[in-house]
């Protein structure tokens, strides 16, 4: 297969769209600005779908759904990373280099949250559960101490699949640091057939959830990450396809719409992967209104985020949710359930209940903002630099 960068140009066409293609930054990484875009827009319907309420819009099957911008994460990561490191890994690129470049853009981040819940716990354990925050006890559920250790080392989705511990989203993160090695491993070993490989072995991990559910959250990962690197083996031909515009114009708010009816009436994994991968390959071109839009400044900066608003926002929510429980029990009202584990209810009135939401989003990406701005960049920043140290330089 060629490189992105070695395809011959698509023939001109007045109405057909030019080969689209990713751009690179300095140390050769691949970057859809749109894709990041929508990685912003998926973290941010995480976050949303983990303030749960009585009003419809917080206990509906399409909030229910969003849960499953998950498994888009691991299609785009399996897509991205193989832009990025398969042909470089299948040419010799330094393992060791691209570990320290995957785990200075993940761990840091994730292992400041495990500290703050720790924080948290001994906080609470020091003055003693009460009522005021649903008669919880310390260091109990899925803050237990015995899983500390592999919460923190980021394998506990792969020692207690299906339990949310600690830092709870992070179990996504757990999987996907399994699934960048053993996918570094085969591109060493198999070159780039194995992006061709990825997908019989997404198909039958799809397949696979049904018969054994306990595995569930690691088949979604092999899943969505093998779809992934298929696509980008498809992607070069694709992209070079001259494509008529007007169709590409539809084809954006089509998609779309299919993804969020099959949200609030399927919700099948089988049904909503493959939507996803449409919606990738369809967005990676980025020319039709929605990428207009998803190309704009703030569309951008939730983009940049979107990695530390998915980490921070269980945290923030929670200690949010638990502020509204401390002011109710001052004052006597009845706005909120508060349970360990993130299962709180919001109980106001839909109208109320919107304006909390927001609120509590907005703060949220505040937080994502400072842990962008003094964890995640300057931390990816110095692996990048400890990078540069070890192994060849890359051609």
């Amino acid at each position: 297969m060629l490189p992105s960068s070695a395809l011959p140009s698509a023939p001109a066409c007045a109405d057909a769209a030019a080969p689209p293609g990713p751009a690179r930054d300095a140390g050769g990484r691949a970057h859809f600005a749109v894709l990041d875009a929508w990685r912003g827009v998926a973290a941010l319907a995480v976050a949303f779908r983990h303030i749960n309420g009585t009003a419809f819009f917080l206990n509906g099957p399409l909030h229910s759904a969003l849960s499953s911008a998950v498994d888009f994460f691991f299609i785009l990561s399996g897509f991205v990373i193989a832009a990025s490191y398969g042909e470089r890994l299948a040419r010799g690129f330094s393992l060791l280099r691209y570990a320290v470049l995957r785990w200075g853009r993940v761990w840091p981040l994730h292992g400041l949250m495990v500290l703050a819940y720790v924080l948290f716990e001994t906080a609470l354990w020091l003055r003693g559960s009460g009522g005021l925050l649903g008669g919880r006890e310390a260091f109990t559920g899925p803050r237990d101490p015995a899983t500390l250790l592999p919460s923190l080392m980021l394998v506990q989705a792969w020692i207690w699949p299906g339990r949310d511990l600690w830092n709870t989203q992070s179990w996504s993160v757990s999987v996907e640091m399994a699934l960048y090695c053993g996918s570094a491993l085969l591109w060493r070993v198999l070159g780039l057939r194995a992006n061709w490989l990825a997908l019989p072995a997404g198909l039958a991990a799809l397949w696979a959830i049904a018969l054994f559910p306990a595995g569930e959250q690691l088949l979604r990962g092999v899943a969505g990450f093998g779809f992934g690197m298929a696509c980008w083996a498809v992607w070069p031909r694709l992209s070079a396809l001259a494509l008529p515009r007007p169709a590409l114009q539809v084809a954006e708010p089509l998609l779309v719409g299919a993804a969020l009816l099959a949200f609030a009436t399927d919700q099948s994994l089988r049904l909503i992967d493959p939507l996803f991968v449409l919606v990738l390959l369809v967005f990676a071109r980025a020319e039709g209104p929605i990428s207009a839009l998803l190309k704009t400044a703030p569309a951008r900066w939730l983009g940049a985020l979107s990695y530390s608003l998915y980490m921070v926002h269980m945290l923030v929510i929670g200690r949010l949710c638990d502020a509204l429980a401390f002011v109710q029990a001052r004052i006597g009202a009845r706005w909120i359930s508060v349970h360990l584990g993130g299962r709180d209810v919001i109980l106001l009135d839909p109208l109320p209940a919107f304006g909390v939401v927001v609120a509590m989003l907005a703060v949220t990406l505040v937080a994502a903002w400072a842990a962008y701005a003094l964890v995640e960049w300057p931390a990816r920043d110095w692996s990048r630099r400890l990078a540069g140290r070890i192994g060849p330089q890359p051609a």
